[in-house]
Formats: structure tokens, C-alpha cells, sequence
């Protein structure tokens, strides 16, 4: 595997986890309604610009699954916020990478509403989380039909606005995972991911 490849995914996965540890933190303590919706919307505006630097089909899955590790590493164990990270990675991969559907709004939509209903489904049926199985079909329903419904219209927007934004930036700023490119590009990004995990190990431990 590159290195270039493996700098963006750790860059990448290291800004997604350190939003769901600080910001996720502060929505979730504070009991914000929707609160997994905002959330969303940051996790898949950082895909879409990973997507953008980083076009290997796959590649959103893996950065959930290491944006989920990083996250492991900082907060008490959730299983259901570790899960809905992967599952977010992987419900953006099948459907802006593995289908044929073009318009990103449509493909932000029913990505965001697979994740949500993959993300109640496993949570509750497979893995049989008390908090959700004992609640039952109704927390499911309001889960998706509330806070899927709003991730779901805030990325229509947001995920087409970011991906124009993101094809902008590529254009001034080629690829700056290459360790060989300009060293102020290649050395700031470094830079940021090795604060990023190195703040996240010392948290940790």
C-alpha cells in the first residue's frame, strides 16, 4: 500500500475522529437533539473530500474503520457510536462508489438513510444492545424518521457544495499525502496527523 494512500486515510480518519471525540462529546453530554445528524453531516463532508484526493473504491470504509478506532482510543466504550462511524464509511462506500448513480445529492440521501437504517438494524437485532432492543420498533422508526431525515436533507446540500469545493481545491493543491511533493504541502499534513494520533495514543493512555 502507499504511503501517500496511507497518510491521506490517517489524515482523514484523524480529523473524523477527533470531531466525534470533541464535538460529539459536547452534543452528546449535553443530550442535543439529532445530535448523531450533525455528526453525519462532518463525517460525510470529510468523505467527500477523501474521495476527491483519495478515489480507490473502498477507501471511505477503511477511514471509518480507523476514525472509529481513533475514537475508541479517547472516549468511554459505546459500541453504538463505534458502529455507527464504520457503518456511515461503509453505507457512503456502496452507494457514492459501487453504484452507477451520478447526482450526489440523491446518492448523499440514500447513503445517509442506508447508514441509519443498517447502523438501527445491526445495533439492535445482531448485536442486541439493551438500551435499543428494549425500546423496541418505535426508537428505530424515530431514530431514522427524525435523525436519519435530518442528516439525510443536510447532506443533499452540503455533500454536492463540499464535493465542487473539494474538485477547486484539488486544483490548486494537486495531492498533498505525497511525501515526495512540495515540502511546505507534504510537512503541514504530516504535521497534522501525527498531532492528531499522537494526542489521541497520550489520552488513551
Amino acid at each position: 500500500m502507499k504511503k501517500d494512500y496511507i497518510l491521506g486515510v490517517l489524515f482523514f480518519s484523524g480529523i473524523w475522529g477527533a470531531f466525534e471525540v470533541v464535538l460529539g462529546g459536547f452534543l452528546y453530554s449535553r443530550a442535543i437533539t439529532c445530535a448523531s445528524a450533525y455528526l453525519t453531516v462532518i463525517g460525510f463532508a470529510i468523505l467527500t473530500i477523501a474521495c476527491i484526493y483519495l478515489p480507490q473504491k473502498g477507501q471511505a470504509t477503511f477511514i471509518g474503520l480507523i476514525a472509529m478506532f481513533y475514537k475508541f482510543l479517547n472516549t468511554p466504550f459505546f459500541a453504538c457510536h463505534l458502529l455507527g462511524i464504520f457503518i456511515l464509511g461503509f453505507s457512503y462506500d456502496l452507494v457514492f462508489n459501487f453504484s452507477k448513480i451520478k447526482n450526489k445529492a440523491i446518492c448523499a440521501v440514500l447513503s445517509t438513510y442506508c447508514g441509519y437504517i443498517l447502523f438501527a438494524l445491526s445495533i439492535t437485532y445482531i448485536f442486541r444492545y439493551p438500551h435499543w432492543l428494549n425500546a423496541g420498533p418505535l426508537k428505530i422508526i424515530r431514530y431514522v424518521g427524525l435523525s436519519g431525515s435530518l442528516a439525510a436533507c443536510l447532506n443533499s446540500v452540503m455533500v454536492p457544495l463540499v464535493f465542487n469545493l473539494a474538485q477547486r481545491l484539488r486544483d490548486s493543491v494537486s495531492s498533498p499525502f505525497i511525501v515526495k511533493s512540495r515540502f511546505a504541502t507534504s510537512s503541514i499534513v504530516s504535521l497534522i496527523t501525527l498531532t492528531l494520533w499522537l494526542l489521541g495514543a497520550m489520552r488513551c493512555f
